[in-house]
């Protein structure tokens, strides 16, 4: 039995790996797209069901179609240069806090710290980490995420990212242990928003 879950978490981690090189690779937007359950997985396009069901899965059958975590309030609130990379990929660190929603918890602030390394003035991959607490303090959660940026001619950024959560609450956060998410935001100068959608 301790063998089979050994070798159930290789394979998932091998695919995790896999999603995290595609990210890295990609730098357009993700999109989710619904299909109802059951329906078979094809190359052509799905369309977007009337009735945004919120358990549904996109055509991957394993992200969550509505996010369950949502930040319109972030900011960078601490900066600094790790690695000058010799001019070629210099890495600069991000200290972020953010405001936001959890379904069925409420307010809760995450504060996560950026390492990016930057390929291009305008594509940087990034290694990050944090912790989420609930309003009230009594609940906390961490977080590790790895993903993609690209900066458009405005200098508005858009990062993809993976991100692992994992907790010991027994309260409001203990749906989130060992939880994977896939996570979108976007920074506008000092401003920040974020979704993160539950990768089942």
């Amino acid at each position: 039995m301790k063998n089979s879950n050994i070798r159930k978490q290789k394979i998932r981690n091998v695919v995790l790996l896999s999603v995290i090189v595609v990210l890295l690779s990609i730098t357009s937007i993700i999109i989710v797209v619904p299909i109802e359950k059951g329906n078979a997985i094809s190359s052509s396009p799905s369309v977007i069901p009337s009735n945004n069901n919120s358990n549904a899965t996109t055509s991957l059958g394993l992200i969550a179609t509505s996010p369950f975590y949502e930040s319109k309030i972030g900011k960078i609130i601490g900066q600094r240069i790790v690695s000058t990379g010799n001019g070629i990929t210099p890495q600069i660190e991000q200290s972020i806090i953010e405001n936001g929603i959890i379904k069925g918890v409420g307010n809760v602030t995450s504060v996560g710290t950026w390492t990016n390394t930057f390929r291009s003035p305008r594509i940087n991959y990034g290694v990050g980490q944090g912790v989420i607490t609930t309003a009230d303090g009594k609940d906390m959660a961490t977080w590790t995420g790895y993903g993609v940026g690209k900066s458009d001619i405005k200098g508005v950024r858009t990062y993809h990212d993976i991100i692992f959560f994992n907790t010991n609450s027994t309260g409001k956060l203990a749906f989130i242990k060992n939880l994977t998410g896939l996570h979108t935001s976007e920074v506008d100068g000092n401003k920040q928003t974020s979704k993160i959608w539950e990768w089942k």
